[in-house]
């Protein structure tokens, strides 16, 4: 009788991974859950790519529009937390959402193809008719398909970090980021076919990890940084001790 009982509870823990690894699968090449390979073992040598586990490979990765980093936050001067958000409330910074875009995108800069892009995205056509709601924000539409961005600094699954603890410390975006706002350089080249003869920004290289966001450049963050003093004061010595503590970032 005891066998019989363990029966149905031993199939449940054999069922439990096959069905999780059906939810996964069927969720392959939705943008809206990216399923990105992450090693257990760190991974070194030249083709690990931009996943944390490897080092800044100084390349960058290939983007579906040529955003500039340095047109919108060195030009522009357009507060990094403007369009990333959820940096300062939430775990992860958030990608900005396409109503952020298209909210300056609905009139500037209409002629440009990166910009039609934009618009695709939001309603399947080069230059969209943008709705909006009481608020005077665009309501998106429902066709809208989000923009598949690669993901350029990306940790393992195994690593907990979070966003709004660090914002709330007192730390600048670009002491891990790196000098973000310097990124995006752009040329600028004849729009093909424009009977004015306008020109629009070319980006080649739209962002490059800089930091290797290892665990010992971690570390020596949480060691050094000066944050920790004017934070604590008497206790910044316990809690610097607290945060080099494994389980700080490994839950």
């Amino acid at each position: 009788m005891r066998h019989l009982v363990l029966l149905p509870v031993a199939a449940g823990i054999f069922l439990i991974p096959t069905a999780c690894t059906v939810a996964e699968a069927e969720k392959m090449g939705d943008p809206k859950f990216p399923l990105d390979y992450h090693p257990v073992l760190p991974q070194y040598g030249p083709n690990t790519g931009q996943i944390a586990a490897g080092r800044a490979t100084g390349k960058a990765l290939e983007q579906p529009i040529q955003f500039s980093h340095f047109v919108h936050a060195s030009e522009l001067g357009i507060d990094c937390q403007y369009c990333h958000s959820e940096a300062r409330r939430s775990i992860h910074s958030g990608v900005p959402p396409m109503q952020a875009c298209m909210g300056c995108h609905q009139y500037v800069k209409l002629e440009s193809p990166e910009v039609q892009k934009i618009h695709d995205h939001w309603c399947g056509q080069p230059k969209c008719t943008v709705r909006k709601d009481e608020f005077g924000q665009p309501i998106r539409e429902a066709n809208a398909k989000p923009i598949p961005w690669q993901k350029v600094h990306d940790l393992p699954d195994y690593v907990h970090f979070n966003h709004s603890r660090h914002i709330a410390g007192g730390l600048n975006c670009t002491e891990c980021h790196g000098q973000v706002q310097l990124q995006g350089q752009y040329r600028l080249e004849p729009i093909p076919g424009d009977a004015e003869g306008r020109k629009y920004r070319v980006v080649d290289e739209v962002m490059i990890r800089e930091a290797t966001l290892q665990m010992g450049w971690c570390l020596d963050c949480h060691r050094n940084h000066p944050s920790i003093d004017k934070n604590y004061g008497e206790a910044a010595d316990l809690r610097r001790a607290e945060l080099k503590d494994c389980w700080t970032c490994h839950k």
